[in-house]
């Protein structure tokens, strides 16, 4: 259970930061690729990532519902996609700091449910963005491209390291 918006900010901090590991491996012209039609390309799954921080730190911080869209032009690059996601992730970062830490204790609405405290909405949008990051490592392995190992080392590396 979560006690403190700010060490909740530090741990989703940490998330994001390893999330963005993968986006950065999507190679630039890899921005449209989907591994078939009507699944997210990898611009929609970036923009996804945006969205559904946006989507939850709002139920969280107001108990209002609303879903913003990842759709694109169909132009977009990389690049921007990124500076996107950055912005909506600053944004998600001041409206949790609208918040103290007793009102991780409240409720607030579900869509077809009973209400549900803030923090566990807040520990939502962690499995959510987790979900898709391995969406996005299966898309880059897809792509033939190696996706980085999450925490630095692979499972390979550990077994040669503590193997003599």
């Amino acid at each position: 259970m979560l006690q403190s918006v700010a060490a909740y900010s530090n741990y989703f901090e940490g998330v994001r930061r390893r999330t963005l590991n993968y986006i950065h491996a999507i190679p630039p012209e890899g921005i449209g690729w989907a591994p078939k039609p009507g699944e997210f390309n990898c611009g929609e799954l970036i923009r996804h990532f945006g969205a559904a921080e946006k989507m939850f730190t709002r139920v969280a911080t107001e108990g209002i519902w609303s879903y913003p869209g990842h759709s694109s032009t169909g132009q977009e690059s990389l690049e921007a996609a990124i500076a996107s996601l950055e912005e909506d992730h600053l944004e998600a970062l001041k409206r949790l700091g609208s918040i103290s830490d007793e009102d991780l204790f409240k409720s607030q609405p579900s869509i077809n449910g009973p209400p549900i405290k803030v923090w566990r909405w807040l520990m939502a949008l962690v499995e959510h963005e987790i979900h898709h990051r391995s969406q996005l490592a299966v898309y880059l392995t897809m792509m033939g491209v190696e996706a980085p190992h999450i925490f630095g080392l692979g499972v390979e590396e550990i077994i040669a390291r503590t193997t003599g």
